[in-house]
């Protein structure tokens, strides 16, 4: 008996010798067939040599690939959680994550095994298994190919699984710039898919470049056309003149990325001679898409563009703006999936707001989280006695139920398609023995849409340099975390609230 959590067994029944996956980088393409003998033999491996259990954690920390889908379906046959790890992050960083979920598996790949290394010196974990042939990058590891080879490629021992497990879970931050974890569940998963039919065709092909230790690399689009028998191109990473040959030789319908993305692709020199034949629509997040990207894609190619709003907490679709909309409804998110309530609120009474009222974005279904791992305190209040998750985005809808992003409740900002979270920079920099305090705010950047600018007062008698505090983040700090720029002030007296809090909106009017 096939598991209803083994999507790719389904598969294998149903479509077993579609295309499932193509691997940019190695010229390597699975039928569903081949693809789920890989991931049973990473299924044999982890229940008979490293006797995983359900529940049980496995990290990678790669860039994408191949072994990184069958780690991951390898991972659920077990009942596993699997939980990707962010290669941008230093070792520093990771140590705390890693910490945090006692994984009994971590996989690597050779461009970050120093990192790996280095991180080896601060977390125990029983197994380390390097994605590339050789496993010696790692004292103690195994190589890929040597699991591979020890493992059967028969179906796993089936685990009994509910829609509330998790599948997977994925770190974010938050405003105190504390990660994360957030766990993925079954339900969400089985939910998003019914919401992205919204969108996608048994069947497509998708081009994913996305980083799959984020959501919208791995649960977006992604599984849920595995799931409907599609196939992915899968990028190792972004890449403008690598995207160009992909689109051309695989003929997609349709892809993701972030304005900033498209506005590289628009300036490329073969841009007019791309083939987008096929393209049913393009699809962007994370930030408003500029009306020129709109019109300049539509003039050249024809081509449509969806739009939309996800959190790694719910969805991770949450709202979609459909192609006919897209310039009409300029700068909306556009309306809520299936599957999902939203509505807003005013902060401070929590009274619901009318069409046009500015509050606080809230939203209720299956699709919301069952909570952050290992953060039983926060899950008491993850959602009110109605149910309803807050965001800590500050929205608005129009009379006609389009919903616009105004502000964040919260002071992250976005830069490059990566969520910044000021608290955690300025809680480096306060170490720093110059620095009596400093506040982060996010600035416009032509290229990344936001990046870091650091406020920062001096002790008395100090002196030091903006290449002086930029440098002092640098092999500290992942490098879009790095403010670009600092500006030097007396005192954050004229921006202190009354409730004794710094408002970094007046920040941002005076150095932003």
């Amino acid at each position: 008996m096939v598991n209803q959590f083994d999507y790719l067994s389904k598969r294998d029944i149903l479509s077993p010798e579609a295309e499932a996956l193509v691997d940019v980088e190695t010229g390597k393409r699975y039928s569903y067939r081949a693809f789920n003998k890989r991931a049973n033999k990473v299924a044999n491996f982890l229940q008979q040599v490293v006797e995983f259990q359900k529940g049980d954690r496995l990290c990678i920390l790669a860039q994408n690939s191949l072994e990184y889908w069958e780690a991951f379906f390898g991972c659920q046959k077990c009942g596993g959680v699997f939980s990707p790890l962010n290669w941008r992050l230093v070792a520093r960083e990771l140590a705390g994550l890693v910490n945090d979920l006692n994984p009994s598996v971590l996989l690597y790949d050779s461009d970050l095994a120093n990192v790996a290394s280095e991180l080896k010196q601060e977390v125990t974990v029983d197994h380390w298994i390097s994605l590339d042939s050789k496993g010696t990058e790692v004292e103690g590891s195994l190589s890929y190919e040597e699991v591979m080879n020890k493992a059967a490629s028969s179906p796993s021992n089936a685990v009994d699984l509910s829609y509330e497990d998790p599948m997977g879970i994925v770190f974010t931050g938050g405003t105190t710039g504390q990660p994360k974890g957030v766990m993925i569940t079954y339900n969400q998963v089985a939910f998003n898919t019914l919401s992205t039919i919204r969108d996608i065709l048994p069947g497509d092909v998708y081009i994913n470049h996305l980083p799959l230790f984020h959501v919208g690399g791995l649960y977006v689009y992604a599984i849920p056309l595995f799931i409907l028998g599609g196939k992915v191109i899968q990028m190792k990473r972004w890449n403008l003149d690598t995207l160009v040959g992909v689109i051309n030789k695989e003929n997609p319908n349709f892809f993701f990325a972030v304005p900033t993305q498209y506005r590289m692709l628009m300036n490329h020199p073969d841009f007019r001679s791309i083939d987008f034949s096929n393209v049913r629509f393009l699809t962007s997040g994370g930030e408003p898409l500029p009306l020129d990207i709109i019109k300049t894609y539509r003039k050249a190619h024809g081509v449509k563009f969806k739009q939309g709003f996800g959190m790694t907490e719910v969805g991770p679709g949450c709202f979609a703006l459909d192609p006919w909309d897209a310039e009409r409804k300029i700068g909306s998110i556009g309306t809520p999936n299936f599957f999902i309530d939203a509505k807003v609120v005013d902060p401070e009474t929590g009274k619901d707001c009318d069409a046009n009222e500015v509050g606080e974005l809230q939203f209720r279904g299956p699709t919301v989280t069952i909570g952050y791992w290992n953060r039983p305190e926060l899950n008491k209040t993850l959602l009110d006695e109605g149910g309803w998750f807050s965001t800590g985005d500050m929205v608005y809808f129009d009379d006609e139920g389009y919903y616009y992003v105004v502000d964040r409740v919260k002071d992250m900002f976005i830069s490059g398609g990566e969520n910044v979270y000021p608290r955690e920079i300025e809680k480096l920099l306060e170490q720093h023995p110059k620095i009596a305090q400093v506040q982060v705010i996010g600035v416009p950047d032509s290229k990344w849409g936001e990046v870091g600018r650091a406020i920062i007062v001096l002790k008395a008698g100090q002196e030091t340099s903006e290449e002086e505090i930029i440098g002092f983040c640098t092999e500290k700090l992942a490098k879009f975390k790095i403010p670009k720029s600092v500006r030097f002030t007396d005192s954050f007296t004229p921006y202190i609230s009354g409730a004794g809090k710094i408002l970094k909106r007046e920040l941002r009017k005076d150095f932003g």
